[in-house]
């Protein structure tokens, strides 16, 4: 009987577990490798405005995304990104982006879009350490949105609605920049009592 009792409280103690967890800990938006191609990746440079840096994305024979460039200040240039579009991710059960990546120092942004507003995006910075594979979390609030580059106080990300997320090189110092990723990631805290 013991056992029986010993059997039944782990069953009702994992369906507890279960039933608050909800959302995984962890969900790969990206890994380069099965999840999604390049091509689904597209490339926004200064361009648009009327600057001339350049960057753009491939994906390397170790399956990682690089994004690679010259960022140029010739009129009034001076930033590079890449992103994802036409996403429809609800990453309302977790509490940030993780990235793993490998940089060339510079101070890059980690950037989400939501439904509706096409032109408004969510930046927040990631600094890299030259040559070094490091993994990146970030909580949605750490986010704040932008429009044009300008700050735009008070508006949060709604994480039910995520159509986009990318990397963003607006450092405003000329020369070539490289970001290796190896992976893009919604986590989840795992709170333990």
């Amino acid at each position: 009987m013991s056992i029986i009792l010993l059997n039944s409280t782990l069953v009702l103690f994992a369906a507890s577990i279960i039933a608050h967890a909800g959302e995984p800990p962890s969900k790969t938006l990206d890994d380069f490798n099965k999840t999604r191609a390049a091509g689904t990746w597209m490339s926004v440079n200064d361009g648009v405005m009327g600057g001339v840096s350049r960057g753009g994305q491939r994906v390397s024979p170790e399956h990682t995304l690089v994004f690679k460039g010259e960022i140029s200040l010739k009129n009034n240039g001076g930033f590079s990104s890449i992103r994802t579009s036409g996403e429809k991710l609800d990453l309302s059960g977790y509490d940030g982006l993780e990235i793993k990546v490998k940089g060339d120092g510079r101070m890059y942004y980690l950037t989400a879009r939501a439904s509706g507003r096409r032109m408004l995006a969510f930046w927040s910075p990631i600094q890299t350490v030259k040559g070094e594979w490091q993994v990146v979390r970030v909580p949605f609030d750490a986010f704040y949105a932008t429009y044009m580059g300008k700050t735009i106080p008070v508006m949060k990300l709604n994480t039910k609605k995520v159509t986009s997320v990318g990397l963003m090189l607006y450092d405003k110092k000329a020369g070539p920049f490289v970001i290796e990723a190896d992976s893009i990631k919604a986590y989840k805290n795992i709170e333990v009592d």
